[in-house]
């Protein structure tokens, strides 16, 4: 995307017409109109430059007139320009995406449209009606789940970038920067649309089950002929919406039967007919005198805009960023920065995180683009790097060069107290505790017995045979443990079937007996010890990201300096992420013995540079990966399934679901 300066100019008009209020930074729209030509011609270069970094709005309570209150953020001038930029860039794939159902947000559409699609269903009596409302549905949006819409669009990398910076850029409430890890900020130009977007797939979900919906944003109705089929109707609607982590609000929904009235977007329904709701009177411009005329002038309303599609961009494909001779600092589509080089320096230059080893610039990598940090050994980053990591919420990883886990920097979490204290009180709940142990070992046992089964049709074993028929029994055992302890025994004594087989499946010269860990005393357990620590890094950092407290476990009993969760969310993908990719890279031959290094003092064998180097690549193209989540059914990568699964844990514990789903795989 090349951001022409006229389709910024565009968009600064829409933005100029709307809201005159100022962001965190004062800036009103009357103020930004007398610097706006220097502004958007700076706007345009930190946008080609990938060097833009979205503001947090400014945040504010309104009271609904029904009680409560709503979250209001005002973006700053700036952002607001971009993200009109955006909506015009999103406007054609989301028309393409969305349904005739759906009314809320989408230009030449509107209320009373919506109204006529349902007087359509409605005149037919008798009906029976669903009226519902999603339970704050604004601030509930899963990031993970809207993500993956986003990328079914097919838009360009960059346009996912910004769209991510503005939904992450966090809020400013009575002086404190808050980051929430869910939902969408009402008051910003994209939220509608995005909000729009999640909803599809439950309006694509209730059309293929024979719903006659009509949804206006998170408003919508169900008719059905009968209350047999409301009934059922309502039973499809919450199973919809729990698979988007969504729930309805028990008190505006209902069913009404065809004698009931009932409202829908202030348009009155009884008896099979549509009345509309009275003008309303504006108290300013209609307020008379003793004598019967106007006290003062009627209010001078804006002119009213003609939806309209956006003006066509010219698309072109964006330049390259300079990269290293050497990819496995960075390449597409990556998201993070390893760093192997023994003495190697990071600082940043112009937004970019730049790499030096040996005096020599290595790479540069727009900020925008990294989502974490990882330095093997000797390496230094300098105060600027450190500091604009912290700022941009980048962790930063150490480990030793033999990629043993040192600890990380990153800046101090924003734990949900919400969950905080639902993780306490499910902690001391030792039927919770079992229930989610036990799908914990279930997933582990049946990952890793369908990782034996795919590897034995190529490298045939009758030891691995025997341990899938025994991984099979032993899952048929698990549902009926009593305890954690037992369960622990359960999962012990699978892990040792499952890695004595393993080993069998295995291509010479390389030879694996039994799993080793402190340290790793061949090159298999080499490669798998790094791998675990490399998926535990990144599970912890979703765990913390989106508020939960790591060390408050299930199967993994809490402890001191133990993240217990984190430990709990990764068992799953031992065998999905890890495991298969040390097969792959062992039987294809991409490691030979002359990578690893001789046994040290220990005993320990690991990873020549350049060898560790060729894993790193290896590794994020797995994490890069495409498979189907088996939870919403999308294909998402290897990394958002990590992020998914994450959600799936809180909507267990929040009670939205009563035992956790693992991802497992298919045969």
């Amino acid at each position: 995307m090349d951001f022409p300066l006229e389709d910024l100019i565009a968009a600064w008009r829409q933005v100029r017409r709307g809201s005159r209020s100022a962001g965190i930074d004062g800036i009103t729209t009357d103020l930004f109109a007398g610097v706006a030509k220097e502004q958007l011609y700076s706007l345009q270069r930190q946008l080609q430059q990938e060097h833009y970094a979205a503001h947090p709005a400014l945040g504010f309570y309104l009271r609904k007139t029904r009680g409560g209150k709503r979250l209001i953020g005002i973006p700053v001038v700036l952002d607001r320009i971009v993200q009109r930029l955006l909506l015009e860039e999103l406007y054609l794939p989301l028309e393409d995406t969305f349904l005739d159902c759906s009314y809320a947000y989408r230009p030449g559409r509107g209320i009373q449209m919506a109204v006529q699609h349902l007087e359509s269903y409605y005149q037919f009596q008798p009906t029976w009606v669903i009226k519902a409302d999603i339970a704050q549905f604004f601030d509930n949006l899963c990031h993970a789940l809207l993500f993956t819409h986003l990328e079914q669009l097919q838009l360009e990398p960059i346009v996912l970038q910004l769209i991510e910076q503005q939904l992450k850029a966090g809020i400013v409430i009575k002086g404190q920067r808050l980051f929430p890890q869910k939902g969408v900020l009402q008051g910003a130009v994209l939220s509608g649309a995005l909000a729009n977007l999640y909803l599809t797939e439950f309006d694509r979900q209730c059309l293929s089950h024979g719903l006659n919906l009509v949804r206006y944003g998170d408003d919508f109705v169900v008719v059905a002929p009968d209350w047999i089929q409301a009934n059922r109707a309502l039973e499809q609607i919450t199973t919809g919406l729990a698979q988007l982590y969504l729930t309805l609000q028990p008190e505006k929904t209902k069913i009404f039967a065809p004698d009931e009235e009932f409202t829908f977007l202030g348009y009155q329904f009884a008896g099979g007919t549509v009345t509309a709701p009275p003008p309303v009177v504006n108290e300013d411009s209609e307020a008379f005198s003793e004598s019967g005329s106007p006290s003062r002038r009627k209010t001078r309303q804006p002119p009213k805009l003609k939806s309209r599609p956006p003006k066509t961009c010219n698309i072109v494909k964006r330049s390259q960023f300079p990269i290293a001779d050497l990819d496995h600092y960075w390449k597409e589509p990556m998201t993070t920065l390893y760093i192997t080089d023994q003495g190697a320096y990071l600082k940043v230059e112009h937004q970019q995180f730049v790499v030096f080893y040996q005096g020599e610039l290595r790479c540069k990598v727009p900020v925008n683009r990294v989502s974490h940090i990882v330095l093997f050994g000797c390496c230094n980053l300098s105060h600027g790097a450190v500091s604009l990591a912290l700022r941009r919420r980048i962790p930063v990883l150490y480990l030793s060069q033999k990629g043993r886990y040192f600890g990380r920097l990153q800046t101090e979490g924003q734990a949900e107290v919400e969950y905080l204290v639902r993780q306490v009180q499910c902690a001391l709940d030792p039927d919770f505790t079992r229930r989610q142990a036990k799908s914990i070992v279930l997933g582990k046992l049946h990952n890793s017995r369908i990782l034996l089964m795919r590897l034995n049709r190529r490298v045939k074993s009758e030891k691995a045979a025997k341990a899938i028929d025994s991984l099979a029994l032993l899952m048929l055992d698990v549902p009926d443990a009593e305890s954690i302890e037992v369960l622990l025994g359960y999962e012990g004594h699978g892990s040792h079937l499952y890695f004595q087989a393993l080993g069998t499946l295995f291509k010479e010269p390389f030879v694996f007996e039994k799993r080793t860990k402190r340290p790793p005393t061949d090159p298999v357990n080499s490669l798998l010890s790094l791998g675990y620590t490399l998926l535990s890094q990144n599970m912890y950092s979703m765990v913390q990201t989106v508020g939960l407290h790591p060390h408050f476990g299930n199967l993994h009993v809490p402890r001191n300096n133990h993240p217990a969760l984190v430990s709990d969310l990764m068992e799953e993908f031992r065998a999905l992420l890890v495991d298969s990719l040390v097969a792959y890279l062992v039987n294809s031959k991409i490691f030979v013995l002359e990578d690893f290094t001789p046994p040290d003092e220990r005993g320990g064998v690991y990873l020549f540079p350049d060898a560790l180097k060729k894993y790193l690549k290896h590794w994020e193209e797995r994490l890069q990966s495409k498979m189907t989540h088996p939870h919403t059914g999308y294909k998402v990568s290897n990394r958002r399934c990590l992020e998914l699964q994450v959600w799936e844990y809180i909507a267990c514990l929040m009670g939205e679901q009563e035992i956790y789903r693992p991802m497992t795989w298919k045969m």
